[in-house]
């Protein structure tokens, strides 16, 4: 059995969205890898593990989601538009506010059941 060497990236360049096409510049602070749009907070399945740009997927990473750790930080969770799979990604400084709380907020807006359901002094059952 052979052992390969794996090369680990930083995102450190500029890259244009996959989905809303506005061109991302580098973090200023806070992060030393880019993974994401901090306008729509969309990405690419570029990567097997972190940094390794070993996917040959290359699809939209769609957010779905966010999750938040048990030390409060916020992660949004990503699926591929192409493969399926879930990443997290942490977020970053510059991070549109507004996205994300949409984000978050999506659940309260899908409801599984009509709002009718709810009564002042419950849920019906």
């Amino acid at each position: 059995m052979s052992r390969r060497a794996v090369t680990y990236h930083t995102t450190q360049e500029t890259f244009v969205c996959i989905k809303c096409a506005i061109t991302v510049a580098p973090p200023e602070n806070g992060t030393h890898n880019r993974n994401h749009c901090p306008y729509c907070l969309s990405s690419r399945h570029v990567d097997l593990r972190p940094g390794d740009r070993r996917s040959g997927c290359r699809a939209e990473m769609e957010a779905i989601g966010v999750h938040v750790q048990a030390d409060g930080e916020w992660s949004i969770i990503h699926r591929c538009t192409g493969c399926g799979i879930l990443k997290l990604n942490r977020i970053g400084p510059d991070d549109s506010e507004r996205a994300l709380l949409a984000l978050a907020a999506r659940p309260l807006t899908r409801l599984p059941f009509p709002l009718e359901a709810l009564t002042a002094g419950g849920v019906n059952q």
